[in-house]
């Protein structure tokens, strides 16, 4: 009798720590940034790639933007496949199998708008769900110009993701961010091959 409780109550309780361990990851996909679709095809001597994400903010990231805070987002790719050509292309000529591209996102209080900034182009947006729905759209990025695999059509795979890029932020912000979740935004990698421009 004593043993069938026991184990009883060692069912019930990791029974309740795997629903607990549900909630909470629940709650975290409920904030950040979710992949919806990604592509790429070429176009020229160059790829271009186009990749969808939906992005939500916490309570804490929202603050800080309502505070003044610049939050800057990083697309970035990464080639995959071919890996022989990319490594030698490296040695051989200091080839970049990367690729990165920054927004910044803002919040300007005196007239009440959300910025979207890359480099001296900006858009402002009524909403911040406005401005998080086009950040989370890239089209047309051109990447691996002048590479063989863009002039021959060869057959390529890379990956793309879109994160909240902690390192560019403030030094005092980067320092009180280590350790918290809060602060952990990023879709994870998202696989995209290669097709012919039609």
């Amino acid at each position: 009798m004593a043993f069938s409780t026991r184990c009883f109550r060692n069912v019930l309780f990791k029974l309740a720590a795997l629903l607990l361990a549900a909630c909470v990851s629940a709650t975290a996909l409920a904030d950040g940034i979710k992949p919806v679709s990604s592509g790429a095809e070429y176009a020229g001597e160059h790829i271009e790639l186009s990749a969808r994400f939906q992005l939500s903010l916490n309570a804490t990231l929202e603050d800080a933007l309502a505070n003044g805070l610049t939050l800057p987002f990083t697309y970035e790719f990464q080639l995959t496949r071919p890996r022989l050509y990319s490594w030698y292309r490296q040695a051989m000529d200091s080839f970049n199998p990367t690729a990165s591209l920054t927004y910044r996102l803002s919040y300007h209080a005196l007239s009440r708008q959300y910025r979207l900034n890359f480099g001296n182009f900006y858009r402002s947006f009524a909403s911040v769900d406005e401005a998080l729905s086009a950040l989370g759209v890239v089209r047309g990025w051109n990447v691996l110009h002048d590479t063989g695999i863009a002039k021959d059509k060869d057959p390529f795979s890379g990956r793309i993701r879109l994160r909240l890029d902690i390192s560019q932020l403030p030094k005092p912000f980067q320092l009180s961010t280590l350790g918290q979740n809060d602060w952990k935004l990023e879709s994870g990698w998202v696989d995209v091959n290669g097709e012919v421009a039609q």
